[in-house]
């Protein structure tokens, strides 16, 4: 779970720890993808991670190991809750009802959306949405925009469907950033553009070489920090295309991310879809001057009117690069928005709502002890 490219991921590694050290009555199990484990078990703080099987293959990967999981769980954990993460493993949302186990399920894109998936996939994404409203519990969505297209396809979720954004810590002040290592990387203080993410069609960095190539040679580095998850078409597109002005770095986490935001000019996130828009949040924690595209989930962030441009506008984007180096520690306006997204809100709301769920549970066991005759011996 850790170190692993995805925001579900890094999500996933950032609340856990902190909910088992907020309640000490709360044990935490998580059972990941074998092939993204380098040993059979981990401790990530007070959480336990095991390992599990699943194929190495796009499509299945997720789907085979959600299976397993839930029956690997069912059998040997007995867990109060299961907490199932994305559309596509909620496909088997109903397996855990029958399993006997209670059900979180958190929304985070409406992934059917993405160009990468031919026909089967989208219907099984679009499958797993309908069957966690059908199914689970509770139902947490990531951002309100994706809570309302969520219940306007699944309006008889509605009472069983909440927005928990997501979170973030204080930036350590005990980080450095020494120059050396972003000059290993090729790269000036204050003196380059960055984009985070895994390379997907939905995050148009095509635009953002376009942009770079169209505001001349003394324009500075655009650095992609990011990679794909497995070998496509549109990556090698993007490297062919781009000049030597664009570096990509690959994907980085923790200091080695953290320096590279603190060493940044600006961020620039040309995405047409998010479910939520985690790399922005880390751009602002870290006081990067921050530009995205304006689609509806980005303005739940508040930026700066004239810090927003329309979905594919390459000149827009082209004037953005053509600025120069507008970076001020911290930038003025990321203070407040962060304030807004401390992580102790999102441990709080989780915790609340694991609650909530487990006291259905408890309900539940006396409802059912109360029908059952007492046995006394005799």
């Amino acid at each position: 779970m850790p170190d692993v490219i995805g925001g579900i991921e890094t999500h996933c590694a950032l609340i856990y720890p902190l909910l088992a050290a907020e309640d000490h009555d709360l044990d935490i199990q998580v059972l990941a993808r074998s092939s993204y484990m380098p040993a059979r078990t981990a401790q990530l703080g007070r959480v336990n991670i095991r390992a599990l099987w699943a194929p190495r293959t796009s499509g299945l990967e997720a789907l085979v190991h959600t299976g397993l999981a839930l029956l690997y769980t069912a059998v040997r954990i007995r867990p109060h809750i299961v907490h199932i993460h994305g559309i596509g493993p909620a496909l088997f949302s109903p397996l855990a009802r029958v399993l006997g186990l209670k059900v979180i399920v958190t929304h985070h894109a409406a992934d059917f959306m993405r160009p990468k998936w031919g026909w089967a996939a989208r219907t099984s994404l679009r499958l797993g949405e309908k069957l966690a409203a059908r199914f689970a519990h509770r139902v947490i969505c990531v951002s309100a925009t994706l809570q309302a297209e969520f219940l306007a396809r699944n309006p008889t979720a509605r009472d069983r469907t909440i927005t928990i954004r997501h979170g973030i810590e204080a930036p350590s002040e005990t980080i450095s950033t020494p120059d050396a290592f972003l000059e290993s990387l090729g790269l000036v203080r204050g003196n380059y553009a960055i984009v985070v993410g895994r390379i997907d069609e939905t995050k148009r960095l095509d635009d953002l070489i376009a942009a770079h190539a169209a505001a001349g040679p003394d324009v500075q580095p655009l650095v992609i920090v990011g990679a794909a998850t497995a070998a496509s078409r549109y990556d090698e597109c993007l490297r062919a295309t781009a000049g030597p002005g664009v570096h990509f770095i690959g994907y980085h986490s923790g200091e080695a991310l953290a320096a590279i935001y603190a060493g940044a000019s600006l961020l620039i996130h040309p995405s047409e879809m998010e479910g939520f828009g985690l790399v922005i949040l880390e751009a602002l924690n870290a006081g990067v001057p921050t530009f995205v595209s304006d689609i509806p989930v980005h303005r739940e962030f508040g930026l700066p009117e004239d810090h927003y441009f329309d979905v594919g506008d390459v000149p827009a984007i082209t004037r953005i690069m053509t600025m120069g180096a507008r970076r001020k520690m911290p930038w003025p306006p990321a203070k407040p928005i962060v304030a807004r997204h401390r992580i102790s809100l999102a441990v709080r709301a989780y915790s609340d709502l694991i609650r909530q769920v487990a006291r259905g549970t408890a309900r539940q066991a006396q409802r059912v002890a109360a029908k059952t005759p007492s046995k006394v011996s005799q």
